[in-house]
């Protein structure tokens, strides 16, 4: 018996190898299926898509005939260059609102000044005004008269100062610094100050008196804008100069909101972030200040630090990323243009993979980072090669497009960011016919000093390309940056923000400041944003862009009428938001949602064509 199980044992044993090489075997073809699913052959199977459902058609709604809509009036003196442009930044506002205004000369009249809602001056010397009593009588008897610029103290302004809630004028126009916010006159920003110098106003040095209601301050206590109440009527005045400028349109909207009683007024209602260079080729290598701190050269502090800590705050803010590829680093501006490499297809499989996963989206930014123009447009001194034809630039864009669908092969790519926002009308059709999917091109809002960054107002252009600006860029929390982003919220509620991932190894980009610091800043921007305008909705460019076409074509007409306010919506689609400024209540709604989000404002969802909301008997 005891042979038996001898045999037994010894049997048992190859038996047993066998097994356990079965075992192995199937767990090592198990890794490296699992491998291959990675792979970039098979990741070619997998259906990563950029789908975009079609707009619905848009529809208009009866609207009768009798209805007196609200109107604007804008006085303007064609002698004085600061006139113009705060005119011209009021009638963007205006548009962007879709309200309906007329724009005059100081030497114009018209009919009936009792027909308009608001009256603007954009002008500082009022002698030239001579019909003034005449506004003065507006006010009187139940108008609203908004100076949009610094008066000076002519004959005039004289006359009129004391009406004006002015106690005492000393006659000077002084320069002032900084900015004190005392109310949400910009919502989310009612306890914003600054002492930059980027808030310069050039301001009359003045007094006011106690029944003047006083908005804003200079750092030093000067008043900015303040409103005095006169007859049935009211004056709001600014004393500054800045209302000339595109970054300050959200504060022009926050002046009409306290010019008229009602206000309501579209807006796109979203928030994103884009992040340019994105995947790119990562340097080897160490950075000494980043390796003295993370202990990783460059590509493993990339994949374990800086993009673990950027998903972090996506899902602790709910913000999804838009990110815009890099093929290469080279500085080729004419063909053949070489195919990234290995570790740059490695970089765009891993980054990309994890960025959709988190419900991100991928766009272009470029084969390389040499901005597509051609010689003479670049005014900055930044070193990129200009380009010698269309067709070149074209060119890169085709191999930009195969390189990335060597990888993401199902993937349509809808958006465009160009390389240091510089785009020449030639490199612009290059993309368009580069990559037949395009959609929409991103550069920036603002303008820089030089003059050659594409700079684009929020509009469809001719060829039916969306152009969607960025409004703001950077990790630092910085007081210009905020009043930009302030601004983009109040007119337009938009909170559209790019970054870029080597701005961690530049010192002048970085300010110094080491990744620990850039994140924390970063995370305290966007915190405050998801804490402060907490009804923003998360998108990704692609369904931004059709927001924002929802947006442009959307006309919503107010009609108010005691204590009831109906809203026609021209060319509506599901859903249309709207900002309204009131210091009334809301009590009632009929196809319209609202959500009160500061002391004096509410977020309309639009559900139909018409719809109405009721107020709270005063």
């Amino acid at each position: 018996m005891a042979k038996v199980l001898s045999n037994s044992g010894r049997a048992a044993g190859p038996m047993l190898i066998r097994k356990l090489s079965i075992i192995i075997i199937a767990l090592v073809l198990l890794a490296a299926g699992f491998m291959v699913m990675r792979s970039f052959g098979l990741l070619k199977f997998v259906k990563n898509t950029n789908l975009q459902e079609e707009l619905p058609e848009a529809i208009s709604p009866e609207i009768p005939a009798d209805i007196d809509f609200e109107k604007y009036l804008i006085v303007s003196n064609i002698q004085e260059t600061n006139s113009l442009k705060t005119g011209e930044q009021l009638k963007a506002v205006l548009e962007y609102m879709e309200k309906d205004y007329q724009a005059i000369s100081i030497d114009q009249q018209v009919q009936d000044l009792q027909d308009f809602d608001c009256i603007f001056l954009s002008f500082e010397r009022l002698d030239f005004l001579k019909n003034l009593s005449d506004y003065i009588d507006y006010v009187n008897a139940g108008g609203n008269l908004v100076f949009l610029t610094r008066p000076v103290t002519d004959k005039s302004f004289k006359s009129i100062s004391s009406l004006l809630g002015i106690r005492e004028n000393l006659d000077e126009i002084i320069n002032t610094h900084g900015i004190k916010m005392l109310a949400d006159v910009i919502i989310g920003a009612g306890d914003f100050k600054s002492d930059s110098d980027a808030f310069t106003n050039s301001s009359l040095s003045l007094k006011l008196d106690p029944e003047a209601r006083i908005f804003i301050t200079s750092y030093e206590d000067i008043p900015i804008l303040w409103k005095q109440d006169y007859g049935k009527g009211s004056f709001i005045v600014f004393n500054g100069t800045i209302l000339n400028e595109k970054n300050n349109r959200g504060l022009i909207a926050g002046v009409m909101g306290l010019a008229k009683e009602n206000l309501i007024y579209p807006v796109i209602n979203l928030k994103m972030i884009h992040i340019d260079d994105f995947p790119a080729p990562i340097p080897a290598g160490r950075d000494e200040k980043i390796y003295e701190e993370f202990s990783r050269d460059i590509p493993r502090f990339y994949k374990e630090v800086w993009w673990t800590d950027m998903i972090k705050i996506s899902k602790k803010f709910d913000i999804k990323y838009s990110s815009f590829i890099i093929e290469s680093y080279n500085n080729d501006t004419e063909p053949p243009f070489p195919r990234g490499d290995s570790k740059a297809m490695q970089n765009l499989l891993f980054f990309g993979k994890e960025l959709l996963g988190i419900g991100g989206e991928l766009g272009l930014h470029g084969y390389n980072h040499q901005s597509l123009a051609m010689e003479g447009h670049i005014k900055q001194d930044l070193r990129y090669m200009a380009w010698e034809s269309e067709k070149y630039m074209t060119e890169s864009i085709e191999e930009l497009v195969r390189f990335v669908k060597s990888v993401f092969s199902q993937y349509s790519f809808r958006a465009y960011v160009p390389p240091s926002n510089i785009l020449g009308p030639e490199g612009r059709q290059a993309v368009i016919e580069g990559n037949p999917d395009l959609k929409i091109i991103a550069s920036v809002y603002l303008p820089n000093r030089e003059g050659d960054v594409y700079v684009q107002e929020f509009s469809i252009a001719e060829d039916g390309i969306i152009e969607f600006p960025r409004i703001s860029s950077g990790y630092e929390n910085e007081d210009e940056k905020m009043w930009s982003i302030y601004n983009g919220l109040n007119l337009y509620g938009l909170f559209a923000h790019f970054i870029h991932p080597d701005d961690v190894l530049d010192p002048d980009r970085s300010g110094g400041k080491s990744w620990a610091q850039l994140s924390r800043e970063f995370a305290s921007i966007v915190g405050e944003v998801n804490q402060d305008y907490g009804w923003l909705r998360s998108f990704t460019i692609s369904p931004a862009g059709q927001e924002l076409v929802k947006y442009l074509e959307c006309k919503p007409q107010i009609e108010y009428r005691d204590d009831m306010i109906t809203i026609y919506t021209e060319d509506f689609r599901p859903d249309i938001y709207c900002i309204m400024r009131t210091k009334s209540k809301i009590t009632e709604s009929e196809k319209c949602d609202y959500l009160k989000i500061s002391d004096d404002a509410y977020l309309l969802t639009i559900k139909d064509a018409i719809c109405s909301l009721k107020l709270e008997v005063k």
